[in-house]
C-alpha cells in the first residue's frame, strides 16, 4: 500500500485536502468519486530515505530470490489468484527491499491495465530477457503457472551448476592467499631477523651466498615499499571490471578456451548454459530466432556468443540450426550431431535437455578431476615458496666457517 495526498471538491465546491493509503492512484479516485468528491490534485507521498534500500538498488536481484519468487508465483496462479493477489502476496513476505519495491512497482502497472511481461521489462536489473521472454510465452499461451515453473526449475539448475564452478575455485583461491601470506610475513618478519644475526655475525653480507643477498634484498625492499602491497587490491578490482567489459570478453575469452584444464571446462559450461536456456525457450514456444538471441546471452564465453550469433543469422537466411553450428567449429560433435537428430525427428526441446544433462555430468567430472589435480599442484607451490625462503636463510649456516673466515 502506498501513501497518497489529494486535493478534491465536493458537490457545493467546498475544497478538501487529505491523504489515503492505496494501492494506485486510480483506486483513490475512484473511491471518492462515489462519495461525490471530483479530484483535483493527487500526488503519491515521498517515503522517508532508507540508505539500505539505495545500497540494494546497485546489486541486481539474486538467482536465488528469482528461484523463490517463480515458485511462489507459479503456485499462487495455480490456486486461482489474479495476477495482482499473487504479486501483493509475495510482496509481503519478500525480505529484500529492493524487490519488494519492484514487485510493488510491477503489480500497480498490472493493475493500471499493463502486461506482465511490459511491467516486468521495466526492471531490467531483477526480471532478465530469459525471464520477460518466458513470461511473454506464458501469457500468450495461457499457461503462465506452466512457464514459471519451468523458469524456476532453470533457475535451480543454473544456481547449481554456479556452485559446482564456486566449489571447484574457493580451494585454489584460499590456498594461493594462504601461501602468499605466509610467504609475506617470512620475508618481512623472519628475514629481517636473520640478516641482523648475518650482518653482526659476519660483519656485513657481502660474503653470504648469493640467494640469501637476493632475499635480503627482496625483504628490504617490500619493508621500504609495502604500501605498495595496497595497489594489489585495486588492480585485482581493475581487471575483474574490464574482464567483465566488452573488450575484456573479445581479447581474453579466446585465451581461456587454450588454457589446459580450465579452458575445455569454461567451454562445457558455456554449452550447458546455452542448451539448457535454448531448450527452455523453444519448448515454452518462443521462436528459435528469439531464442537464439535470449540463450546467446547466457553463454559465458565470447567465442561461443558470436558462434551463436552466426548461426542466428542463417537461420534467419533459411538454413538448418545445425548447419551453420557445425561450420563455426566452436560447439564439439555430439551438440551438432544430435541436434541434427532433433531437427530431422521433431524432438529439438528433449534432445537439447539431454546435451544439457550430458555436459552437466561432464562439469560434474571435470570439477572432481580438476580438484584432485589441483591439490598437489597446490602443495608443491606452497611448499617450493616456503622452501626457497628457508633454504636461503640456512644456507650462510651450511657454510658457517667460509662465512667466518
Amino acid at each position: 500500500m502506498k501513501t497518497f495526498v489529494y486535493t478534491a471538491k465536493d458537490s457545493q465546491g467546498k475544497i478538501i485536502s487529505s491523504q489515503v493509503e492505496a494501492d494506485n492512484p486510480k483506486a483513490v479516485i475512484e473511491a471518492l468519486r462515489q462519495e461525490g468528491f471530483f479530484v483535483t490534485r493527487i500526488v503519491e507521498k515521498r517515503r522517508a530515505f532508507n540508505p539500505f534500500i539505495f545500497i540494494e538498488r546497485l546489486f541486481k536481484v539474486g538467482l536465488k530470490e528469482l528461484t523463490i519468487f517463480s515458485r511462489q508465483f507459479a503456485l499462487l496462479l495455480n490456486a486461482g489468484l489474479t495476477l495482482s493477489e499473487a504479486i501483493d502476496t509475495i510482496e509481503e513476505q519478500t525480505q529484500n527491499n529492493s524487490f519488494r519495491e519492484i514487485l510493488h512497482r510491477v503489480k500497480l502497472d498490472v493493475q493500471g491495465g499493463e502486461t506482465l511481461m511490459q511491467s516486468m521489462k521495466k526492471h531490467p536489473r531483477a526480471f532478465s530477457t530469459f525471464f520477460i521472454s518466458m513470461v511473454h510465452s506464458g501469457e500468450i499461451g495461457g499457461a503462465l503457472d506452466a512457464i514459471l515453473e519451468r523458469v524456476a526449475q532453470f533457475y535451480e539448475n543454473e544456481l547449481a551448476l554456479k556452485q559446482k564452478i564456486k566449489s571447484a575455485m574457493v580451494y585454489p583461491t584460499v590456498v594461493v592467499v594462504f601461501a602468499l601470506g605466509i610467504s609475506l610475513f617470512m620475508l618481512m618478519y623472519i628475514v629481517p631477523q636473520f640478516a641482523a644475526f648475518y650482518s653482526d655475525f659476519s660483519g656485513g653480507e657481502a660474503q653470504l651466498p648469493a640467494l640469501t643477498r637476493k632475499m635480503i634484498e627482496l625483504s628490504d625492499w617490500l619493508l621500504s615499499y609495502w604500501m605498495y602491497l595496497l595497489l594489489i587490491p585495486v588492480f585485482v578490482i581493475l581487471f575483474i571490471k574490464f574482464r567483465n567489459s566488452k573488450w575484456g570478453h573479445m581479447l581474453l575469452d579466446p585465451l581461456i578456451l587454450r588454457i589446459p584444464i580450465f579452458g575445455p571446462l569454461s567451454r562445457k559450461v558455456a554449452i550447458t548454459r546455452f542448451t539448457r536456456t535454448f531448450g527452455t525457450l523453444t519448448q515454452s514456444g518462443v521462436p528459435i530466432l528469439e531464442s537464439l538471441e535470449v540463450a546467446k546471452n547466457t553463454a559465458s564465453n565470447d567465442v561461443i556468443k558470436r558462434a551463436i550469433v552466426y548461426t542466428r543469422d542463417r537461420i534467419r537466411e533459411g538454413e538448418t540450426i545445425h548447419g551453420p553450428m557445425k561450420r563455426t567449429k566452436v560447439f564439439p560433435p555430439i551438440v551438432t550431431n544430435l541436434i541434427s537428430v532433433g531437427e530431422e525427428a521433431g524432438n529439438l526441446e528433449e534432445i537439447l535437455f539431454k546435451l544439457s544433462d550430458y555436459y552437466d555430468a561432464e562439469i560434474d567430472a571435470s570439477i572432481s578431476a580438476m580438484s584432485s589435480l589441483i591439490e598437489p599442484i597446490m602443495i608443491v607451490l606452497i611448499g617450493g615458496m616456503v622452501g626457497i625462503i628457508v633454504v636461503s636463510l640456512y644456507l650462510p649456516i651450511f657454510n658457517l666457517v667460509n662465512v667466518i673466515k
